[in-house]
């Protein structure tokens, strides 16, 4: 038997948690095998190819909260009856889808209800002239030379829309939504990055931008300890610290240590260059 665990620690209910659950296993079309109100177990279908090489992946889900309540532990413990280098990987890489579609699922489920900052900071509308490029960054629009500039510079199309982007990181994402890629660091690009930016509501600040759940998940997954609600700042090769504090680390260098790999959208940020926006 192929077996994987790992937990994520979130700012939100249990109540919350326990319910996004339910409908992240409905949104990848899983089998519900037993639930109750302190979490679920799920399995993957079986494979349509005949010839697959995995076998189902069944995932114990733990939602544990705090006293206070405004804290939740939730604990995945997925297993399979494969043995192997390819059935452990299949085991954790399920593990891992289900994670990320819980954490889409803790901020859009019908059962779970929003916190006021999400309706606080629907995406601004930004007036522009008629015929003009609209590019809006940081709440700033730039000019048609400027985008010019950028697209010939690094042999993009920017694509018309409104983003933010994290000039200390390179990370970027549109307007109310969670990180979409990385870019260059350090770029004179639109004003600067707002809290509000992804309309996040975890507690949690990297570089003054409150992280949503998606982003939160994806980065507990590559630091080996919980990360609690507080502001902190993150840079382009990952050394990170209290915001206005010195450095304390570096999350490469600890998932390096608990031997885990760069995964997820914000394994980009050790990458150099910058990606496609649009």
């Amino acid at each position: 038997m192929s077996k994987y665990e790992d937990r994520c620690t979130v700012a939100f209910p249990r109540a919350r948690m326990v319910a996004a659950c339910r409908v992240a296993v409905e949104k990848l079309g899983w089998r519900v095998l037993r639930q109750n109100d302190v979490g679920i177990v799920c399995a993957e279908p079986p494979p349509q190819n005949p010839l697959s090489f995995t076998t189902p992946v069944e995932v114990e889900i733990g939602v544990f909260g705090s006293a206070s309540d405004n804290e939740t532990t939730v604990i995945f413990k997925g297993s399979n009856q494969g043995l192997g280098p390819i059935q452990s990987s299949h085991v954790k890489s399920q593990v891992a889808r289900l994670m990320q579609e819980l954490g889409k699922a803790a901020v859009t489920a019908p059962e779970t209800v929003q916190p006021p900052i999400a309706a606080a900071t629907a995406t601004p509308q930004v007036e522009t002239e008629p015929g003009k490029r609209s590019v809006v960054i940081n709440g700033s629009h730039l000019s048609d030379d400027q985008i010019d500039i950028l697209e010939t510079a690094y042999r993009v199309r920017i694509q018309d829309g409104n983003y933010w982007y994290d000039p200390l990181a390179g990370g970027w994402g549109f307007r109310g939504g969670p990180t979409a890629g990385v870019m260059q660091a350090g770029l004179s690009l639109g004003g600067p990055l707002p809290p509000d930016a992804s309309n996040g509501n975890t507690g949690v600040f990297i570089n003054g931008r409150q992280l949503p759940l998606q982003d939160l998940m994806l980065l507990q997954q590559v630091v080996s300890v919980p990360i609690w609600p507080g502001r902190y700042w993150l840079d382009a090769i990952g050394n990170c610290g209290f915001e206005g504090g010195p450095m304390l680390g570096n999350i490469w260098a600890n998932a390096q240590q608990a031997n885990k790999p760069r995964e997820g959208i914000l394994s980009t940020y050790d990458k150099v260059g910058m990606v496609v926006i649009g």
